[in-house]
């Protein structure tokens, strides 16, 4: 069962995307900011995906992906940005720090659930191909 981090502080939206992921059985650790999340990931917990809202408290998206580019372990978890930001430069910026994909709040679950499956084929494959 893969795993996957979500960071949301959005009770109601946490649960929503808990409950999806969990569904479509997946094994979801759910983190309430960045910081919370960033403590976890630095004590050697590795999920095979993070979907992370872009603001929150403490530790915002872009600074945890920041954190997370550095990370010889972590960068090579994917990362799906999701926002009520719809600004090109803010999608710009998190893609050019490695996020793997920037969905725009309202979205379907049905295609976070594509994107989700997506990224983790993409992750697997890239650790075959090495």
């Amino acid at each position: 069962m893969k795993k996957v981090l979500l960071i949301e502080d959005d009770a109601l939206l946490c649960w929503l995307l808990e409950k999806i992921l969990k569904n479509k059985n997946y094994d979801v650790t759910v983190m309430n900011d960045g910081m919370e999340a960033w403590s976890w990931l630095t004590s050697d917990n590795i999920p095979d995906l993070i979907v992370s809202d872009l603001k929150m408290p403490s530790l915002g998206g872009v600074e945890l992906l920041e954190n997370i580019s550095k990370s010889d372990t972590l960068k090579r978890v994917p990362i799906i940005i999701h926002s009520g930001d719809e600004g090109a430069g803010k999608r710009k910026q998190c893609l050019n720090l490695g996020a793997f994909a920037y969905l725009v709040k309202p979205f379907e679950p049905e295609f976070l659930v594509a994107e989700v499956e997506r990224a983790i084929k993409s992750s697997s494959e890239n650790i075959l191909a090495k």
